[in-house]
């Protein structure tokens, strides 16, 4: 018969066991990463973040799987990668779905602008006012001018096409996709240029704004 030392030792040693299983289970279906990433011209910062499963109509991005939140500034709405669900403004209220929301209805998903949000924040809904003032509808259309009339995508294929499919807060960068209009199969190639490359051409009236390229505030 054990004593009551022993059937202790015994549970303390069983509970050791249990909480090393489980502190495994946590660690593989939850991993991380930690980058290094350049706000030119914000400077450095180390950024430590959950990989996500990015939604099928993000664009094909290097860093796609470190996004939590994507902004849709044609419509105003906001995808959380985490719970995979979509975020938008319903009576006054801002209200989760996991289908395309109504005010979405008529936007391409697929090649919609999208504006993938610093790591740094949460619930980015709730700041509504601020994105739609960085980014209104339309403000990406300068881009595509901008790169082609200043070479700013130098590699480009011949003949190619590009337009502005994306922003990356975390990076600074902003993402073209170039297609080519007289390839029947659709062939695309993505290349992403710095905001601060692009910023120099944009109206002076812009700089304030992110869109812009302006500073952040936060």
């Amino acid at each position: 018969m054990k004593s009551k030392r022993q059937s202790l030792f015994s549970f303390a040693g069983s509970f050791r066991v249990i909480a090393v299983v489980a502190a495994v289970f946590v660690l593989q279906s939850c991993s991380s990463t930690t980058r290094t990433v350049s706000y030119n011209p914000y400077g450095t910062a180390t950024v430590t973040s959950a990989v996500y499963t990015p939604p099928s109509w993000a664009p094909a991005y290097a860093n796609i799987t470190n996004v939590h939140y994507y902004y849709l500034p044609d419509c105003d709405a906001y995808y959380d990668a985490a719970s995979q669900q979509f975020y938008s403004l319903n009576s006054g209220v801002w209200t989760p779905s996991a289908s395309v929301p109504s005010n979405c209805s008529n936007l391409d998903l697929n090649n919609a602008y999208t504006v993938m949000l610093n790591n740094s924040v949460s619930q980015p809904w709730m700041n509504d006012a601020f994105y739609r003032t960085n980014y209104p509808v339309n403000s990406y259309d300068q881009y595509g001018n901008i790169i082609a009339t200043y070479n700013l995508v130098p590699d480009l294929p011949p003949g190619y096409q590009a337009t502005a499919r994306a922003f990356d807060e975390n990076t600074n960068q902003v993402i073209f996709l170039g297609r080519n209009p007289s390839a029947i199969s659709g062939a695309y190639v993505y290349r992403s240029v710095p905001m601060s490359a692009i910023s120099p051409y944009m109206p002076p009236e812009t700089h304030i704004y992110y869109y812009g390229g302006g500073y952040r505030s936060r």
